[in-house]
């Protein structure tokens, strides 16, 4: 059994120019004396991405295995910054962007499949919600649509629907020799695991904080491969949660706040 640190929603954007602090997040990550690292999005900004990543790898000096979310992408494109992504994972020693590969194998028994996903907009009423986000003009992708709610929700389902495709993907290919699979994504996949303030999050924010259409298929992959274990790590919300959604299928959401960047926890990987 080994261990791998866990940490979301850190913004390290937010620390501005105080390298020092950003060291000694880096520091505390590595501590307990991880193999590995989980990164669940929300990292930092578009502009800011490489430095910060590549900071994290020289303190580390250990497996990054990481997915993106929605702040991330702030002033960018996102096919510009997954395609930056690919191109640091291709000649990083340690940095993996896990949307670039099926699964990455951690053991001879555990494998870690993900993808950012997105919100989707399904759970709660999206025609009714009062409730913006600033993707929507931070984020080059939606400025175009000028705010108009229903192409908001097509564009969020187009990426929720490619994230959940990559994972379904990734989970078949990973289950043919491991029997325990490691979910990171960002976007809570269960209206229950959208917590804020110790209680379940605002029905009103509930289509921007979940992706219905990756935890269906995540249930779905639970009963059909009954003898493997699942666990999903997410973020977004900065609310924690824990809990059992299956017999075999446990999420796990973390907990933050803007400027205070912590190690979540560690991940046993058998």
């Amino acid at each position: 059994m080994t261990k791998f640190a866990w940490a979301t929603d850190i913004h390290l954007d937010f620390l501005g120019d105080d390298n020092q602090r950003l060291i000694k997040f880096g520091e505390s990550l590595v501590a307990p004396g991880p193999s590995g690292i989980f990164l669940t999005g929300d990292l930092s900004v578009a502009r800011k991405l490489v430095f910060h990543l590549s900071a994290l790898e020289r303190i580390a000096q250990r497996p990054i295995y990481f997915v993106l979310g929605n702040h991330d992408y702030y002033g960018g494109r996102i096919e510009d910054v997954r395609k930056i992504m690919k191109e640091l994972t291709n000649v990083s020693p340690f940095l993996r962007y896990l949307p670039t590969t099926p699964y990455a194998r951690l053991s001879d028994t555990t494998a870690a499949v993900g993808h950012d996903g997105w919100y989707d907009a399904i759970y709660g009423d999206w025609k009714n919600s009062t409730f913006g986000m600033t993707d929507w003009t931070a984020i080059h992708d939606f400025r175009p649509v000028n705010g108009a709610k229903a192409t908001i929700v097509a564009e969020a389902r187009k990426l929720a629907h490619e994230g959940v495709t990559h994972v379904q993907n990734g989970i078949k290919q990973a289950v043919r020799y491991h029997k325990n699979i490691i979910v990171l994504t960002h976007y809570p996949p269960w209206p229950q695991a959208h917590q804020h303030g110790g209680v379940q999050g605002d029905w009103n924010a509930a289509p921007w904080f979940t992706s219905k259409m990756m935890g269906d298929m995540l249930l779905d992959a639970a009963k059909a491969y009954p003898n493997v274990k699942f666990t999903v790590l997410a973020g977004h919300t900065h609310g924690k949660y824990d809990g059992q959604i299956a017999n075999n299928l446990e999420c796990h959401v973390g907990a933050a706040e803007y400027n205070a960047p912590v190690l979540q926890g560690l991940i046993d990987v058998p």
